[in-house]
């Protein structure tokens, strides 16, 4: 699915082009009060300056995405129903949000106008009963009818929460209404489980927004109708999202493990308990939450592979994977910043900072402001300004950034994340303190805080010491104070006004194994960056997957700071091993790669001397198949495979190459076997391996895979799943593409790899 007040040496453009701040002061206040407490704040949006890399970003999404938006294209399912897709309607909301909170933050008076056209316009297409979907009346509460209301309320009751806007809160009590009237046990009224997909997960979803209209309405009726989402979770064919987490915490043994869906349900959970204090609706998030960062999170922060939870260490990286849905991405950062306001505690500002400066970034263009739908740790990024849930989703996330940095932790100013820039932080005792910090982080691990405040002051200022961070001290008039990875360091005394902190701390780089999925692959990752081999900067690396550093010990690899051109701010050499040659690797950080590799194969394991010549060159095959991996990835558990509606003469894979490598030797590594398919049937005779000599020339075949067991069209070979054959070329060849062909046997063939040695 300009810049204002953000970015480096962009302050001056910031004074010409905003409006005076919105202000927050005479914003419509909750009418509801939370059970329990939140233990952070954030600092207000329009108080605070990002400057560097997420300053940048910012400005990237404003004047790249947001001011560029098809208003037009967003409100044409609501102005003339149907809408072209089923849910369509999700756009317009989730531009509300992103917009109104990136205008909160930067007062962007080109923003303004845009904010006031989209709700007004979306409201006036609101049919008296309440209705704000895309669907005609025969068709209503079917499909993503449900979805799309929720982000009507998320949009409007934002934009309200801004500005104020009587007309936008009164059109959200319309909806909250009719969604009231509509589901619930009652006679006559519908299961809200079967107006939605996913298990009933995308409809139910609609809890959170539904909170927030109690806090602002103040409706009994709202919150009952959050408590009737909850137990729906338990009717037949529901998604048993509190009784399965509890019992089991495990994500993917819930539901139909839809990673979007699952996860809105949760942040919806999160502020119900916020609300209540009824700790039953806590405990399922938290055991999610568990799951998800130690089974089901890859190295970059995001989580799914094609948009749901894979099987416990499960994270093939490949394009062809379907890797972290953006919308996915977002939402775990939105439940983090949930359970990060709700406790305070350090581990889930830690994940904040691996999903924003990894995965969420690197979702982003960083020029343009587009999004990827997918993100590969293996791959090309391929961001798009096609609409879809995800170009709508990856705006909400990087407009979340001020919400991120810093604020209020118990009793005293804290600093979550690092960036240059500053902050006003209100305490409760009525003072403002304002935290300025200097700082090049990522890049480097030196910051200087300055704490100003009006007058002396006691109070405690909470400096968080990431996770990764082996060495943290602060210092205060040479009064050094040491931190612990994970925890915060309080620093509780009498503050001078401007008075400076001090802190420094170490970008430790470490060495990532590949986990199950990558077993023979490790990771370097620098601070919070995991860094990448990036194509563009490494052009003498013919071979990526067999690029390796020449140590897997941190401390010999060997990694300096390198300069690679102004479109590369952080670029990193380290000592590396390509098909057993020494050659120096350019490394950059995930969040700037474009075309790139994060695995790098363990020297210990990988038999550099042999080079598949076609890994990870242009796949094709013969049909569409259905399911994920790769042909060329040199891993035996993932394959593609032909299933279709009927079987086909001939099937075959393919592997083309930008340049002619030379091959002597091809490996086909079977899938896997099914009742109805799955092998080649060797009747008629056995697969052939077929040659490209050039790119406009024909396939020629030039061996037969004689090794590949006898079998036929309902007799299956006797063979391992992932087994590999190879046959060795009377002569080497000079090939830009090589291909298996063979006649399927059952209904469909697979192929879990396809590869040409050198030797």
């Amino acid at each position: 699915m300009g810049r204002v007040a953000i970015g480096t040496g962009c302050l001056l453009v910031a004074a010409a082009l905003a409006a005076p701040g919105p202000g927050l002061a005479s914003a419509p206040k909750a009418v509801v009060a939370d059970k329990v407490k939140d233990r952070f704040t954030p600092a207000p949006y329009d108080r605070q300056k990002i400057r560097g890399l997420l300053g940048e970003r910012m400005r990237v999404n404003l004047e790249g995405r947001l001011l560029h938006v098809n208003e037009a294209a967003l409100l044409a399912g609501f102005q003339r129903r149907p809408g072209e897709q089923p849910w369509i309607g999700e756009h317009a909301g989730k531009f509300l949000d992103a917009a109104t909170n990136t205008w909160l933050y930067t007062g962007d008076y080109r923003l303004k106008p845009m904010l006031d056209r989209m709700a007004q316009s979306l409201i006036a297409t609101q049919l008296p009963d309440g209705y704000l979907g895309t669907y005609l009346d025969s068709q209503r509460w079917t499909s993503w009818d449900v979805w799309v209301h929720k982000y009507d309320l998320i949009g409007l009751l934002r934009y309200y929460a801004a500005t104020g806007d009587g007309p936008s809160l009164e059109a959200a009590r319309k909806i909250g209404d009719l969604l009231e009237l509509t589901f619930g046990d009652g006679p006559g009224q519908r299961d809200i489980l079967k107006s939605g997909t996913h298990v009933g997960m995308a409809a139910t979803s609609v809890l959170e927004p539904i909170l927030m209209l109690y806090r602002y309405n103040g409706d009994e009726r709202y919150l009952d109708f959050a408590r009737y989402i909850v137990r729906s979770y338990d009717r037949p064919g529901g998604p048993k999202l509190v009784a399965s987490l509890t019992a089991t915490g495990n994500v993917f043994q819930t539901a139909d493990a839809k990673a979007y869906e699952m996860m809105s349900n949760l942040v919806g959970l999160v502020d119900l308990y916020r609300l209540t204090g009824d700790e039953t609706f806590l405990k399922p998030a938290l055991a999610a939450w568990r799951d998800i960062a130690t089974r089901r999170l890859y190295l970059t922060g995001t989580t799914s592979s094609d948009e749901y939870f894979q099987d416990s260490g499960d994270l093939p990286g490949e394009e062809s994977a379907n890797v972290g849905e953006t919308c996915a991405t977002v939402t775990w950062l939105q439940l983090n910043w949930q359970l990060l306001r709700l406790t305070g505690e350090a581990q889930y500002a830690d994940e904040i900072e691996r999903t924003l400066f990894n995965h969420l970034l690197g979702a982003q263009d960083a020029k343009n402001g587009n999004f990827c739908y997918f993100t590969p740790l293996v791959g090309r990024k391929r961001p798009s300004a096609t609409i879809s849930c995800c170009l709508s989703s990856g705006p909400r996330g990087v407009a979340m950034i001020p919400q991120l940095l810093w604020g209020l932790r118990d009793d005293g100013p804290a600093v979550l994340l690092y960036a240059p820039g500053e902050a006003t932080i209100p305490l409760p005792n009525g003072l403002d303190v304002v935290l300025r910090s200097e700082t090049k982080f990522p890049a480097d691990g030196a910051v200087t805080i300055s704490v100003r405040t009006p007058r002396v002051a006691r109070f405690p200022l909470y400096l968080r010491v990431p996770s990764w961070c082996t060495r943290y001290t602060a210092t205060v008039k040479g009064e050094v104070t040491e931190g612990k990875p994970g925890q915060f360091v309080k620093l509780d005394r009498n503050w001078l006004p401007g008075e400076m902190v001090q802190i420094q701390m170490d970008l430790p780089v470490r060495v990532a194994p590949g986990g199950s999925s990558y077993g023979d692959f490790v990771a370097i990752v620098r601070g919070p960056q995991v860094l990448a081999l990036e194509a563009s900067l490494n052009p003498l690396v013919q071979y990526p997957h067999r690029a390796a550093p020449r140590s897997a010990n941190p401390a010999t690899l060997g990694l300096i700071e390198t300069k690679a051109g102004a479109n590369w701010p952080q670029a990193y050499m380290i000592d590396g091993v390509v098909a057993g040659k020494t050659q120096p690797l350019v490394l950059v950080p995930f969040a700037d790669a474009l075309n790139y590799r994060v695995w790098l194969a363990r020297p210990d394991r990988i038999p550099l001397g042999q080079v598949a010549a076609t890994a990870f060159g242009r796949e094709s095959w013969s049909r569409p198949g259905t399911q994920h991996g790769s042909i060329c990835d040199e891993r035996s558990d993932t394959y593609r495979n032909t299933l279709g509606a009927k079987p086909a003469p001939q099937d075959w894979y393919a592997v083309e190459m930008d340049q002619a490598a030379s091959i002597a030797r091809v490996v086909y590594r079977h899938g896997k076997l099914f009742a109805n398919g799955g092998w080649f049937d060797t009747s008629e005779g056995k697969p052939q391996i077929q040659i490209k000599r050039t790119r406009t020339a024909n396939w020629e075949t030039v061996a037969t895979l004689d090794e590949y067991p006898n079998a036929s069209a309902i007799q299956p070979p006797g063979m391992r799943d992932g087994e590999a054959f190879s046959v060795r070329l009377k002569s080497p060849v000079k090939a830009v593409g090589l291909r298996i062909a063979g006649k399927p046997g059952g209904q469909f063939s697979t192929c879990a790899e396809l590869a040409g040695y050198e030797r």
